[in-house]
């Protein structure tokens, strides 16, 4: 409880009963309205009627210039015609994400990936790439802050190992059993001339996006 105005909030001020917030869930943003705060349960509005189910993953997002503030969560309550809104529970603290300064392009590609403190690499399917990170799936059991090696072979480059820090890691849910996860990534001390084999991969892919459009 906010003290000052009577406001029902979480422990970071971030979700505010009547406040606004963004909810990611199944890759779509949802602006939803927080109706209730109780622990780590949060009742938000919901457009849907028979979505969500229980036990999808998803984010509360609250953003700004640089980036955003996100508590990832889980569905344990679908839309009913008894309870207004749909109720989840968060699974996590309060995390922080930047805004990305360089371009991102969805690639099919696959990567191989090793935590730097073990000998076993591991095939990931490279979701999408910029100068800066990527976006992973992968069953490697990194945990956040890892630092790894991915290798990276770019149709008409070079292939090139990147020294990474695991920045987020989210389960995967492609699958009811899925056992990958989703991880981004961050590029550490990456070098210019790799910096610009994948910059000009990402202006390649770029124009062929826009062709297929």
């Amino acid at each position: 409880m906010d003290k000052a105005s009577g406001t029902q909030v979480d422990g970071e001020g971030f979700l505010r009963v009547a406040g606004a917030c963004l909810l990611n869930l199944m890759g779509c943003n949802f602006q939803v309205t927080i109706l209730n705060v109780d622990g780590d349960l949060v009742r938000v509005t919901f457009p849907g009627r028979d979505y969500p189910i229980e036990t999808m993953h998803a984010r509360f997002e609250l953003h700004d210039n640089e980036g955003f503030n996100y508590y990832v969560a889980t569905v344990v309550q679908g839309p009913t015609l008894e309870d207004e809104g749909i109720v989840l529970r968060r699974c996590s603290g309060l995390k922080r994400s930047l805004h990305r300064s360089s371009c991102r392009v969805p690639t099919d590609l696959t990567v191989r990936v090793k935590d730097q403190d073990h000998v076993r690499p591991y095939d990931a399917v490279l979701i999408n790439l910029s100068a800066g990170g990527a976006f992973i799936r992968t069953e490697a059991p990194f945990d956040f802050s890892t630092t790894a090696d991915l290798t990276l072979s770019l149709p008409g480059e070079s292939t090139h190992t990147l020294l990474c820090q695991i920045v987020d890691v989210m389960p995967s849910m492609a699958t009811p059993n899925d056992a990958t996860h989703l991880i981004c990534v961050r590029f550490l001390d990456i070098e210019p001339a790799v910096e610009e084999s994948i910059t000009r991969y990402i202006r390649w892919r770029l124009q062929e996006l826009h062709r297929n459009d």
